[in-house]
């Protein structure tokens, strides 16, 4: 009986993950979660009570991820995204080089602030067409948002569903986690941009005509609706900070942003029901049915084993830190990093890791992902959109850049991080 549990169990949790990469028939990436949650509850691999238990444990991250999602979409209807980008496009003042730096350090603050994701579905698809416009060579920049939308997902709880997990879990406040963060997140955007210039040096071309890019002003369709989005925006992440200090929740903050933002925005005739029609709806059931298939895996008791494995590593110490990103790192890029955060999590949780273990695993969450394009929903999500523009860019690619460049990027950034925390 018991072998026929483990076998079921990694039989869906397998398909699942598969499913989910290969996504046949082109269905959305939501259905197989789903139908793995089904199939582990169905099979008594996982009880009623149990999935709804993680998925209530895991509310504060869910209604975060909605709050940052309307707010990302208020945002793209004031213009302020292709603005942006057009921002960086102008100021690179025809210098090839210059321009792939801008658009790294523009992906780098959108992650932070709205999520890799943000980044992935409506920033990419925004540099990839004045990047045909100008005739550069797309895979640079293409490559870049993808590594960047990972890597730069440090910063904040806000910047990655598997940061909000993991301070839900272990009740980091905001600026403690963004103190924590801020080395190791510097040095990996420094390290990784460093290399990605020496990868691509041949590539970028020395000049490009700006001409050819309309002015920024141009795509702000209702300025007063443009500047009290950044109002919000700005109100709202200092926000964040204080939240904690008074006993709110971070997404209650983000929610009074989009009210206040939406409400301007309907009365400005900006909003409608298509701007939430548009939002990415499939992130919700793919995320909790992951939930109940994760849930399953626990059950078999893995979570123990790995715990006693955990705790036998030198506490508060550089190897700790490798150690957790190391194992993280690896764990992201065989099954996805979000699975691999729900797996993690309650691995650290049974072992009563201290900070070096939580924030080092949050270093290979992070930043491991990038070796296998299939190790982050957001490195697909990039690899998509620039295929839709007419600019494919395949996986080996990626992973041909990743499996050299991640291992220095996360080895840096763990040492950063243990010199700080020491």
């Amino acid at each position: 009986m018991h072998e026929l549990r483990l076998v079921g169990t990694l039989v869906i949790f397998a398909g699942t993950l598969v499913l989910v990469l290969v996504r046949p028939r082109r269905w959305s990436e939501a259905c197989w979660p789903v139908l793995g949650a089904t199939a582990m509850i169905a099979s008594r691999l996982v009880t009623p009570a149990q999935a709804l238990d993680m998925v209530w444990a895991s509310r504060n991250a869910l209604l975060f991820l909605l709050a940052l999602l309307l707010l990302a979409a208020l945002l793209e209807v004031s213009g302020f995204f292709e603005w942006a980008a057009l921002q960086a496009g102008h100021r690179a003042r025809g210098d090839g080089r210059r321009l792939f730096r801008n658009v790294f350090v523009l992906g780098a603050f959108v992650t932070c602030v709205l999520s890799l994701d943000t980044t992935a579905v409506m920033l990419t698809p925004i540099v990839v067409a004045f990047v045909k416009r100008l005739r550069l060579p797309a895979r640079p920049f293409v490559i870049a948002s993808a590594f960047v939308a990972n890597v730069a997902s440090l910063a904040l709880p806000i910047s990655n569903l598997t940061n909000l997990i993991f301070a839900d879990a272990f009740g980091i406040s905001f600026g403690r986690f963004a103190l924590s963060m801020l080395a190791p997140q510097l040095v990996a955007v420094v390290v990784t941009y460093a290399l990605l210039r020496w990868r691509f040096h041949a590539e970028l071309p020395p000049v490009f005509a700006p001409e050819e890019l309309a002015p920024p002003a141009s795509v702000i369709p209702d300025r007063r609706y443009f500047r009290v989005a950044i109002v919000v925006l700005g109100f709202v992440l200092v926000a964040y900070f204080a939240a904690r200090a008074i006993h709110v929740e971070p997404y209650v903050v983000a929610f009074g942003g989009v009210v206040v933002l939406g409400g301007y925005g309907v009365r400005r005739r900006r909003v409608d029901l298509a701007t939430v029609r548009d939002i990415s709806w499939g992130l919700f059931p793919l995320v909790i049915g992951l939930f109940v298939v994760v849930r399953g895996v626990e059950n078999l008791g893995v979570v123990a084993i790995a715990a006693d494995w955990v705790a036998s590593v030198p506490r508060h110490s550089l190897l700790r830190v490798l150690v957790a990103a190391g194992a993280s790192g690896a764990a992201a890029n065989v099954m996805n990093n979000l699975p691999a955060t729900l797996v993690a999590s309650s691995v650290l949780q049974a072992a009563g890791a201290e900070s070096s273990g939580v924030y080092g695993a949050l270093l290979g969450l992070n930043i491991g992902p990038t070796i296998l394009p299939t190790g982050s929903l957001a490195t697909l999500l990039v690899l998509d959109v620039a295929r839709k523009k007419g600019e494919p860019v395949s996986g080996v690619e990626v992973a041909k850049t990743g499996v050299w460049l991640t291992p220095i990027v996360l080895f840096a950034s763990a040492v950063a991080f243990a010199l700080v925390d020491g």
